[in-house]
């Protein structure tokens, strides 16, 4: 039986960990220029190398890019070391500080002493389980850095926080989240459980439970929630509630709009204090092309209607419930669209329905 080969596969270089990858965490350690050195061994491990053109810094490190953990801090203390040591060259577990005039002139390199740091920083990623141990560390790491600036994490073991994420004051993050991207948490915002944010924006005050917000903006004290999908390019206006299994892409809905269940609202424009009933579709799509919907402010539309885009339904509108509108509202007007009912009596007298 041949050995399995478990080292890490050259993709794993390009691979997003919390946010960066291996490559630009490492040269997240360093100032300013730096470069990227194909370095070939028997793993083709890339190397990150303080650019040694630049008369102007002192000293220059050469970095390994399976070392995603080393810090700015573990740098610093070992350019330090180097210069109190007056050592040309100081080999730490993985990589070299050099003193830059020495290494543009050098002709041989030898360190005979390796000195050691925190050794945290030189956990290496040789395989599969080594990324698995440096991607939790990482996470710790991510989530202490909220934690001391009071942010209250109900299960940190269960939350995963990209490295480009903010988040403000009094939050709350419930078990089961996930926030990705250059996302924003504002000042006093609660995440229930559940929740995967990405590349958004979720205002002060808001309240998201057990939902999926991609690219888009939540406004103030507006609540999502649960199991609702925002798609991306939406903007949610200030006092919302979007409620349980409603799906909104691509729209900008005004503030204090109420749309509670079980809807979808695609390519459209919604004004103020609207409310949306349960089981309304914007009908968006014809088969070749999309097409918008623009509704006023104060507008009602009642369950169970279907919307076909494109139209415009004026302030004040009542659509009401079971309608499907093909033409515009006008402002304060009624708009029912249905088919008239009709009883037919002594209609299954004989058993038969045909």
């Amino acid at each position: 039986m041949r050995p399995v080969d478990t080292r890490l596969p050259q993709s794993a270089w390009g691979k997003s960990l919390y946010g960066k990858t291996m490559i630009e965490w490492v040269k997240s350690a360093l100032t300013d220029k730096c470069a990227v050195v194909d370095y070939r061994s028997n793993q083709d491990i890339p190397i990150v190398v303080k650019n040694i053109v630049d008369h102007d810094c002192p000293f220059t490190a050469v970095l390994y890019a399976d070392t995603p953990l080393i810090t700015k801090k573990t740098i610093v203390e070992a350019a330090r070391a180097l210069e109190k040591l007056g050592l040309n060259v100081l080999k730490m577990t993985r990589g070299y500080i050099f003193k830059t005039s020495f290494l543009i002139s050098a002709e041989r390199i030898f360190a005979a002493k390796t000195y050691f740091f925190d050794e945290e920083d030189f956990i290496t990623a040789l395989n599969p389980r080594q990324v698995a141990l440096i991607s939790d560390i990482m996470r710790q790491r991510i989530l202490h850095y909220h934690m001391d600036n009071g942010v209250i994490f109900d299960d940190p073991s269960t939350t995963y926080v990209d490295c480009h994420v903010k988040i403000g004051n009094n939050v709350t993050i419930e078990p089961h989240n996930i926030l990705r991207g250059r996302t924003t948490i504002a000042d006093g915002t609660k995440l229930l459980a559940g929740n995967v944010i990405e590349n958004s924006i979720i205002s002060e005050g808001a309240t998201v439970d057990g939902s999926r917000i991609y690219k888009s903006s939540i406004g103030a004290n507006t609540t999502i929630g649960p199991f609702a999908y925002i798609r991306p390019d939406s903007i949610i206006g200030a006092n919302c509630r979007i409620g349980d299994f409603v799906e909104i892409k691509s729209s900008t809905i005004g503030d204090s709009c109420k749309i509670s269940h079980l809807s979808y609202v695609g390519d459209a424009t919604l004004g103020k204090m609207c409310n949306i009933g349960c089981g309304v579709v914007f009908v968006n799509y014809d088969g070749k092309k999309k097409h918008k919907t623009t509704v006023g402010d104060k507008v009602f539309i009642g369950s169970n209607c279907n919307i076909i885009a494109p139209l415009k339904i004026e302030d004040n509108a009542f659509v009401a419930a079971g309608s499907t509108l093909t033409d515009g509202v006008p402002k304060d007007a009624r708009a029912i669209a249905r088919v008239r009912q009709i009883n037919r009596p002594n209609y299954n007298t004989d058993g038969k329905r045909f």
